[in-house]
């Protein structure tokens, strides 16, 4: 998850990022031992709201697997694996928003347990707060500190290794070369919304943490009918396992938006539609166009408040000639940052929600092109952050309307 500064956020039409004031600094304090200052930093992680726990330890390894890399896993596990390398999952720690955001504050540590989900994976660790500070936190640094691992994000080991135990949803008739835990977490949308149910507000600070994906999906029409694994990890069939028998089990691709952090790495899109939906009619004298979350059983688009979806509409005469002026639509929140953060605006569709639009013609025009595209964060806030690579948006729909109907392209095709 993200905690953004007053000067890390913002996307068209919110003002582009300003400096903001020196942050106090992380303290760190004298070790005691490794067992003691593991101690401690769980004491004081119980005192903290569960988003910014560690999700387990990792210091043990299971026996029958040489260690907790997703390259030993993906050993008998490899189209698993494999998904999981394409994954958002596996670039959650060097996804490169992540790493500028981190460098504006001692605050990390909020966002080291859901990016590093496991101690083992964390260079330090946080056992109290200088006056209560969160953006002072007390540090201990952590001998058996991983540092390939924390590289791997969120990986297997993060959501399945606890305590020297693989855990998982329970498979009848299993056989592994390790020892196995059935938790009824795995069935349900509990896996997930540790970390995609995630609202705190600090007072006084200058970033807020506003993930509320579960309470959207709770609260929607889909609730007492899909979780979160439906549509995010749908059920494939094949071995589990190098050698086993084909199951019913689920993908490990979780393609969200499509919009990879790292260019060229990325699901198929197959993986899961785009959870728009766009549809338009032509008549003499107006174009029809209707924008439906169609999709996504959660508010669209949903997580990280920079994220918006756009839908633009060109006409064009026989020729291919612009005509009139183009028509922009964005959906999504508006921020304002400065002084506190505050949430000026929400126009987000909710599921199933749909949306029409009723445009005026111009004289000329034989048709319009409308696209939609995904957006993750400003072309104004990504060059702030020398992020000038970094993949910004995905072009998810382009239709076109005429009298002669409606051409759809097939879309996306990364």
């Amino acid at each position: 998850m993200f905690l953004f500064l007053l000067f890390a956020c913002g996307s068209p039409p919110n003002d582009p990022p300003k400096p903001a004031a020196t942050p106090p600094k992380a303290e760190q304090v004298e070790s005691l031992g490794f067992d003691a200052d593991l101690e401690r930093a769980l004491a004081f992680y119980a005192t903290r709201p569960e988003m910014e726990q560690p999700h387990g330890k990792g210091f043990e390894v299971p026996s029958g697997v040489p260690d907790l890399s997703a390259e030993s896993c993906g050993i008998c596990h490899g189209e698993i694996y494999e998904e999981w390398k394409l994954s958002t999952h596996a670039h959650a720690w060097i996804d490169p928003q992540l790493q500028e955001e981190m460098k504006k504050s001692a605050n990390r540590w909020l966002c080291e347990n859901c990016h590093t989900p496991l101690l083992v994976q964390q260079a330090n660790w946080t056992v109290g707060l200088s006056e209560g500070d969160v953006e002072a936190p007390q540090l201990v640094p952590n001998e058996k500190f991983d540092a390939k691992l924390q590289e791997e994000g969120i990986t297997c080991a993060s959501c399945h290794v606890r305590d020297g135990v693989i855990e998982g949803p329970g498979l009848p008739d299993s056989v592994a070369a390790h020892p196995v835990k059935a938790d009824a977490r795995f069935q349900s949308e509990a896996i997930c919304l540790r970390c995609h149910q995630a609202v705190a507000e600090y007072p006084g600070k200058s970033f807020v943490c506003t993930f509320n994906t579960g309470k959207e999906w709770s609260e929607g029409p889909y609730a007492d009918e899909q979780s979160c694994l439906d549509c995010h990890m749908p059920t494939v069939e094949r071995p589990v396992a190098l050698g086993g028998p084909v199951r019913k089990v689920r993908s490990h691709y979780w393609r969200g938006a499509g919009i990879p952090k790292v260019a060229g790495v990325h699901p198929p899109p197959s993986a899961n539609p785009p959870g728009l939906g766009l549809d338009a009619s032509w008549t003499p004298a107006e174009l029809s166009l209707t924008m439906t979350n169609a999709n996504a059983g959660h508010m669209l688009p949903t997580g990280d408040p920079e994220r918006w979806v756009q839908i633009d509409v060109r006409f064009e005469t026989e020729a291919g000639e612009a005509v009139g002026e183009p028509i922009h639509y964005r959906i999504g929140q508006t921020w304002e940052w400065y002084p506190a953060p505050k949430k000026l605006n929400d126009n987000r569709l909710a599921p199933k929600e749909a949306r029409t639009e009723t445009l005026a013609i111009p004289e000329g025009a034989a048709r319009a092109v409308i696209e939609a595209s995904s957006h993750r964060i400003s072309k104004e806030t990504a060059e702030y952050h020398h992020l000038d690579a970094y993949p910004r948006s995905l072009l998810i729909h382009r239709i076109t309307v005429s009298a002669e109907g409606v051409d759809a392209e097939d879309l996306p095709k990364q």
